[in-house]
């Protein structure tokens, strides 16, 4: 039976056990619990993925990867400490072996002579080939529009038409009638350049200039939530945060610890890896709302460096406007009526007398605008920017759990 010294002893270590053990906090910072990414099934890169502790003591944490099926993968140890920084673990299985599934990460530790730790992340995998995009350039050529604006002068032609005399009768001897005939008008055509544009026509040439840009990494932000305490068994490493307190251990210890970490662990695989796909998927419900990212690049855009697949597209810009003047013929009739014509009572008439009139001409005028092409050459100079990443950059960002960009 314990004293009352003792009974205060004991929850005091307690308390301080459970708080050494809520100290004790890692975080993920590419792969973080509820996330969904996408790995690039081309790649064989082993997996990677980086964590970072808080409160911890100077020791190392052993990782172990779950796939879907319950496989376990023992990845490299990492340090505990310091506090804050990226601590990189690689595991044995390269990318192009994952699938699409849930995964989860196991960090166990005994947190030097402080509690030890058990902690996992669940997060959803895409794996598949990333995806290739062409990009083709864009040439444009420069087209110049001149407006053309018509005026329009105006002339008259009149064509006489002169009617036969009448008769009035008078004393005379002889009456001499004439009869004046104009022929018909006679049209002649004449064509007239009113002016010539001088449009520009471009011959394009393209000129390939090339750039070298060098990839950058996007740090990945820290996450506010720690992970959540391991509900996987592993069965590559005994972690000492998931045994059952020894019978040596206080009472009140091994009752804080039962209810922060410890469990029944079925037997049967089977049973296990349904639970597993059952708490998953009610983890999941919960981070439904998370926004889908990739650790890997979804897509990649290389430029098409053969010119014949460019496409070419005109500017359009408009000019000074030219005016250009038509002169249009108008014809006019207009009828002459000659004098009376008298004639003698009771006399002979002479023969009527036809004067012909010269015969008049009209000129039928046409306009013609010409077109004469000034050829120039052009030439566009297309920059071809090519993305390089050093290995320094790659394994910097590799480190730290970033992402490529």
């Amino acid at each position: 039976m314990y004293s009352s010294a003792s009974a205060n002893a004991i929850v005091a270590l307690g308390l301080l056990s459970a708080r050494a053990l809520a100290d004790c906090i890692s975080f993920g910072m590419d792969f973080q619990d509820g996330g969904s990414y996408f790995q690039n099934s081309l790649s064989q890169d082993n997996f990677t993925f980086v964590s970072e502790f808080e409160g911890c003591q100077s020791d190392v944490a052993n990782n172990i990867f779950v796939d879907p099926q319950g496989d376990e993968y023992l990845c490299t140890d990492t340090p505990l400490t310091p506090d804050d920084t990226p601590q990189l673990s690689t595991c044995p299985i390269e990318k192009d072996q994952l699938y699409s599934g849930d995964w989860s990460i196991i960090i166990l530790s005994n947190n030097g002579n402080a509690e030890p730790i058990a902690y996992e992340r669940d997060f959803h995998l895409s794996v598949g080939p990333q995806q290739t995009t062409t990009f083709t350039p864009t040439v444009t050529v420069p087209v110049a529009v001149t407006p053309l604006v018509n005026v329009t002068s105006t002339t008259t032609d009149t064509t006489t038409t002169t009617l036969a005399p009448s008769t009035v009768t008078q004393p005379s001897t002889t009456v001499k009638p004439t009869t004046t005939v104009t022929p018909a008008a006679v049209t002649s055509t004449k064509t007239i350049t009113l002016l010539t544009l001088h449009p520009t026509k471009w011959t394009l040439s393209i000129a390939k200039a090339t750039a070298t840009k060098t990839a950058s990494c996007k740090a990945p932000i820290k996450p506010q939530t720690a992970d959540p305490t391991a509900t996987i068994t592993p069965t590559l490493i005994t972690a000492a945060a998931l045994q059952s307190s020894s019978p040596s251990a206080s009472a009140a210890v091994a009752i804080k610890r039962r209810s922060r970490v410890d469990r029944r662990v079925p037997l049967d695989a089977e049973q296990r890896i349904s639970e597993r796909k059952a708490k998953i998927a009610a983890r999941g419900a919960r981070f439904a709302d998370i926004e889908k990212r990739g650790v890997d690049q979804t897509v990649t855009t290389i430029t098409d460096t053969n010119t014949a697949d460019w496409v070419t597209t005109t500017s359009t810009s408009t000019a000074s406007a030219t005016t250009a003047t038509v002169y249009a013929a108008v014809t006019t009739t207009s009828t002459v009526t000659p004098a009376p014509i008298t004639v003698v009572n009771g006399k002979t008439t002479a023969p009527v007398v036809t004067i012909t009139a010269p015969t008049p001409t009209k000129t039928k005028t046409k306009i013609a605008i010409a077109t004469s092409w000034v050829t120039k050459g052009l030439t566009q100079t297309v920059t071809i920017t090519t993305e390089v990443t050093p290995s320094a950059t790659a394994s910097h960002c590799r480190a730290i759990g970033g992402t490529i960009i």
